[in-house]
């Protein structure tokens, strides 16, 4: 006779496989970038405050400075001296704000190209995490969404702090800076009051992660992050005007005082010229502006003008300018071409850690 002896059932009645906590992969990414993501979070919450104290500045005490200015609250008003003291620590306060903005998507590229990829895959930890469990598809997209969303996320919030503090300034700066309005397609405001600067952040995350496996090493994939990042900034800036077709305003006008060949208030100038008799925009260098405003200080008129550009063999002139209208068209397209650039890092990305790992 034989006996078969069995292992007693598990209390719980059946065996069951150990619970995966869930969004295991996402806790440890965070873990991981812990010091980073406390950084970050110090980082925004810097800048939003300079942004809130400088909105702060603009409270009660600088409206009632401002109504206490004299000729209407004009750009030509004499105001109290407190004012202008109001105004440069309102200033000081949004410059520094603004700088934070400016500098965040470098910070970003820098961190990324060192320490989402560069890092693990210099110390094996990345393959030891593909042994356990981890695919190197879900390794990599853990690595890019979590850093992008929180990136996003705080330069989202900056900019709209950033936005709070500029427009409770308005009324100020058109008294103290005499009417003067920032001009719309620096580098500062066309940054910081826009919205290019969260696709700039995605951008960021996706080339630093495509450089870290490229080089595989931190050094060296943080200085190609950089260089990559710098050099899109440096392009769009000196470029920016090329992104939207400008408008051409030619300068005849024989009713006038002037000849209107310049850009008016809130345009964006950008070049100026001559037509020739066949119509063609040439470059000119306005000596005819002598037959208006004369040495002998006569005034001339427009008139005047086009009787010596005629004799000099042109008809008219010309420019080439962006109106204030164009903003939110060169915005789009900038954010489009960083988004582009960023999904092509993205899709690289894939396809080189698909090729290492197979």
């Amino acid at each position: 006779m034989t006996t078969t002896l069995t292992p007693p059932a598990p209390s719980g009645g059946g065996a069951t496989a150990p619970a995966k906590a869930p969004g295991g992969l996402a806790r440890t990414v965070l873990r991981l970038h812990r010091w980073a993501l406390w950084l970050w979070i110090a980082y925004v919450a810097l800048g939003a405050g300079l942004l809130l104290a400088a909105w702060a500045t603009m409270g009660d005490d600088a409206r009632v400075l401002l109504a206490a200015c004299e000729a209407g609250n004009g750009p030509s008003s004499r105001c109290p001296k407190e004012l202008e003291d109001v105004w440069t620590a309102y200033d000081l306060l949004l410059r520094l704000g603004l700088y934070t903005i400016l500098a965040a998507p470098f910070l970003v590229g820098a961190w990324a190209s060192a320490s989402l990829t560069a890092r693990e895959l210099e110390t094996g930890t990345a393959h030891l995490a593909w042994t356990q469990s981890v695919s190197p598809t879900r390794w990599l997209t853990a690595k890019l969404a979590l850093p992008a969303a929180v990136a996003a996320a705080g330069m989202a919030l900056l900019l709209a702090v950033h936005r709070i503090a500029h427009t409770a300034g308005a009324d100020v700066r058109h008294v103290v800076r005499y009417g003067a309005s920032p001009r719309w397609w620096g580098e500062d405001f066309f940054t910081a009051m826009g919205i290019v600067a969260v696709p700039r952040v995605l951008c960021a995350v996706a080339v630093g992660v495509l450089a870290g496996l490229l080089l595989k090493r931190s050094l060296a994939s943080l200085g190609a992050g950089l260089l990559v990042m710098a050099a899109g900034a440096l392009k769009f800036s000196v470029g920016r005007h090329q992104l939207w077709p400008t408008e051409v305003r030619h300068g005849y006008t024989p009713d006038g005082p002037l000849p209107h060949w310049y850009a008016s208030a809130g345009e964006w100038p950008l070049d100026s010229g001559a037509v020739t008799g066949s119509g063609r925009h040439v470059p000119y260098d306005y000596d005819c502006l002598d037959a208006v405003i004369g040495d002998d200080g006569r005034p001339g008129t427009a008139r005047d003008f086009y009787a010596c550009l005629e004799d000099s063999g042109y008809t008219d002139v010309w420019a080439s300018y962006h109106p204030e209208s164009h903003f939110w068209p060169l915005q789009l397209v900038e954010s489009g071409i960083w988004l582009a650039v960023a999904v092509v890092a993205v899709i690289l990305s894939y396809r080189i850690l698909r090729l290492r790992t197979a």
